[in-house]
């Protein structure tokens, strides 16, 4: 029963802190929502090419990808590309 309360305060809080973010800055929201979607359609295109020329580079899209994408931009996208291309030599 506490994990439950403790959980909800958990959702209550960032919810709270969502509200705050987009009322005074609604542009941190679009310019995230932005990166995130390019990035994540970048992945997948690049994902596309790779495995038509026949490399084994790929990145997974998950929630991770998309917001490490939508945080840093192009930095995340170069970022995650380097750790695909660093663990596939490293086996």
């Amino acid at each position: 029963m506490d994990n439950v309360l403790f959980i909800g305060i958990i959702i209550g809080c960032i919810i709270f802190i969502g509200i705050c973010i987009l009322r005074r800055r609604p542009d941190l929201i679009v310019d995230f929502a932005l990166r995130a979607s390019i990035g994540t359609a970048g992945i997948y295109l690049l994902n596309l090419v790779l495995r038509s020329k026949g490399y084994d580079i790929l990145v997974g899209i998950n929630g991770m990808t998309v917001l490490a994408n939508g945080l840093l931009g192009l930095p995340g996208f170069l970022l995650l590309y380097g750790l695909a291309i660093y663990y596939s030599f490293a086996k």
